[in-house]
């Protein structure tokens, strides 16, 4: 839901702003779907998370592949006749075979209960039209960086749409997931603009702006957001230059840009959105703006994350270059006609990086940093930084997992296995001759007291015989005393005691030998899930004719409950202010679970779940693998 809502300039409570639609479904009433309603035969509606002026939507679970999806629940207004109908679903067609990291794919679209519907890629973040209603509730508004990082993706998806008019492009449409990743929403449906068009008034002002230009112009749209981000406020009808106390803190071309998009002639504009990321870059490189009034930080979308940066999927970035160009993914092959086809979208596919690619982010205690490049990523690990279960963001491919599930990453942990048993070798070498050192100096201790005493018996031997007085003679017979018998035994320790440091650098020696096999045995493991994973795939199930069963999964797991909990139960006392966590599964078609990983935790955390989890197996299926999320909310 909207956090705050602008309609004529004043600020609506967030249940009101998120109210404003055509027809809402009442609540419990007919044509409102519910929790465990099932769409399609396959797509188990999970909640409602957003209510447009075309429908809602609402976050489901795809029974056949395990993922969340999305599925919109057009409004019956928007499919009014059999024309309408047919177009839309076949722009919707031509929209599943469009694929790029700023594109939210599209799965295709059915009917359930008289009612048109679309499956599509569920992005879990916020839409640019909450974030401007909750810059212009602070009374800020987006840097000339923010907004630029913010056009420049759009642009992306505005190219990789191979000449698909989107038609209906708007700030709520902008969707910006939890990493910071743009994407771009509601591809193919175009044919809805006339209806949208007409109930205008309902849309929020952002989204409002952009449906002023007659034609279906997405650089129109593009504009009216550019104008948006930097004035604070949508343009008025017919207004295309920006405010004058604006244009004077922006470099000297950023203006006439937004002022071109906004062209009320269509011949005016740009040719394509390459050519507006292109200028825009153009118009920054060459001129640099006067220092900013204000400086927002950007769209936070969790602790620690900012889009006050060039490239998407940052948190805690630290910047390395001014204004870098933002780069577009390669296409990925075309979707098969036919049916819902819900792909992979953790990511995984080949990235063209020869290690320079700054696409790495490291999470410790809950928040990422970088970015980082392969060769710094490694030299964290061999500068004993991060570990194999150090969870990694790959920024190229949307996915988060630990750095031993990266297939990049598989050389480089088997050379580090051999450096660590080698620096561990070296560890012990230098605490045996730190023990060797000790025992020398206990026995140099003991000869230094043994020569004392004897030397100091010797010395008081000859200096009583020097205070004797001289012999006198006499006539008794002479009497000689004759000293026999050993010297008395010297009682000392056998070892000097061990002092605070050699106590400190014993125990240090003991932990790190029990963490490099520890590090060993679990590099191995790791090893052998990479191969399983990788021959299961190929596999494609156990030939048993059965389907994974969530239920049974449920159930085993639930054994290890009481494990679970207590490896969660250290993460809150390692810090207290975590919130939650998320346990993510893999399972082979064979039942074998792999892959455990702990979002939000920490290394050690990872390797008790891990721990916790092994050696469970669940029924055999035929498939690929599932991917399981259990997620922990903490209360206190």
């Amino acid at each position: 839901n909207r956090a705050a809502g602008i309609r004529g300039g004043v600020l609506q409570s967030a249940e009101t702003a998120a109210n404003v639609t055509p027809a809402p479904a009442p609540s419990g009433g007919e044509g409102q779907l519910k929790q465990g309603d099932t769409v399609g035969g396959r797509f188990v509606i999970d909640e409602r998370i957003r209510q447009g002026v075309i429908g809602a939507t609402y976050r489901a679970v795809d029974e056949k592949s395990g993922k969340q999806i999305a599925i919109l629940l057009l409004d019956p207004a928007m499919a009014r006749d059999r024309e309408t109908t047919d177009a839309l679903r076949a722009a919707v067609k031509m929209a599943t075979a469009l694929s790029h990291k700023n594109l939210v794919s599209i799965f295709g679209m059915g009917k359930e209960a008289g009612r048109r519907y679309l499956a599509r890629e569920y992005v879990d973040g916020q839409s640019l039209a909450e974030l401007l209603d909750k810059k212009a509730a602070a009374g800020k508004r987006f840097t000339l960086k923010g907004a630029y990082n913010l056009v420049a993706h759009v642009c992306n998806a505005l190219a990789a749409s191979e000449g698909m008019v989107h038609g209906t492009l708007r700030p709520s449409v902008v969707l910006i997931n939890r990493t910071g990743r743009v994407k771009v929403s509601d591809f193919g449906l175009a044919e809805l603009r006339p209806v949208m068009v007409e109930r205008r008034a309902l849309l929020d002002v952002w989204d409002a702006a952009c449906l002023q230009a007659p034609e279906h112009d997405d650089l129109f749209a593009l504009g009216a957001m550019l104008f948006s981000l930097l004035a604070g406020r949508p343009p008025a009808v017919g207004e295309s230059a920006l405010p004058a106390d604006v244009v004077d803190k922006l470099p000297e071309g950023v203006g006439p840009i937004v002022g071109q998009l906004l062209d009320p002639g269509a011949a005016g504009r740009f040719a394509n959105a390459d050519e507006v990321k292109a200028a825009l870059q153009a118009a920054i490189r060459d001129g640099r703006a006067p220092a900013e009034a204000e400086t927002p930080q950007g769209a936070a979308l969790h602790a620690g994350a900012s889009l006050e940066v060039l490239e998407p999927g940052r948190a805690e970035v630290i910047e390395t270059t001014p204004l870098p160009a933002v780069p577009a993914s390669p296409k990925a092959p075309p979707k098969p006609d036919g049916g819902f086809v819900i792909p992979d979208l953790g990511g995984g596919a080949d990235v063209d990086d020869d290690g320079s690619l700054q696409r790495w982010l490291v999470e410790r205690n809950g928040t990422d940093y970088g970015p980082y490049t392969r060769k710094q990523v490694v030299e964290q690990l061999f500068n004993e930084e991060i570990t194999a279960d150090t969870i990694l963001f790959d920024i190229e491919t949307d996915r988060r997992a630990g750095l031993g599930e990266f297939q990049v990453f598989d050389q480089v942990l088997v050379d580090w296995i051999h450096e660590k048993a080698a620096r561990e070798k070296r560890r012990s070498e230098q605490a045996a001759a730190a023990a060797a050192r000790r025992r020398n100096r206990l026995l140099g201790g003991i000869v230094a007291v043994i020569l004392l005493g004897v030397g100091g018996g010797a010395g008081g031997w000859f200096w009583y015989q020097s205070t004797r007085p001289e012999p006198v003679p006499a006539r008794l017979p002479r009497m000689v005393s004759v000293l026999s018998g050993a010297l008395p035994a010297v009682n000392l320790p056998e070892e000097l005691p061990e002092t605070e440091a050699e106590i400190r650098e014993r125990r240090q020696a003991k932990v790190a030998k029990r963490a490099a096999e520890r590090a060993r045995v679990e590099a191995a493991q790791v090893e052998r899930e990479a191969r399983l994973a990788a021959s299961s795939e190929l596999a494609l199930g156990s030939g048993n004719g059965s389907r994974f069963n969530r239920a049974a999964f449920d159930q085993v797991v639930a054994a290890r409950q009481g494990q679970i909990m207590a490896c969660l139960q250290d993460e809150v006392r390692r810090d207290p202010s975590l919130k939650g966590v998320k346990v993510g599964i893999s399972i082979l078609p064979t039942g074998e679970l792999i892959n455990v990983t702990l979002a939000g935790g920490t290394g050690r955390g990872q390797s008790c779940v891990r721990r916790a989890l092994g050696g469970l197996k669940v029924p055999a299926f035929d498939g690929t693998n599932v991917k399981v999320s259990l997620p922990y909310n903490f209360q206190r």
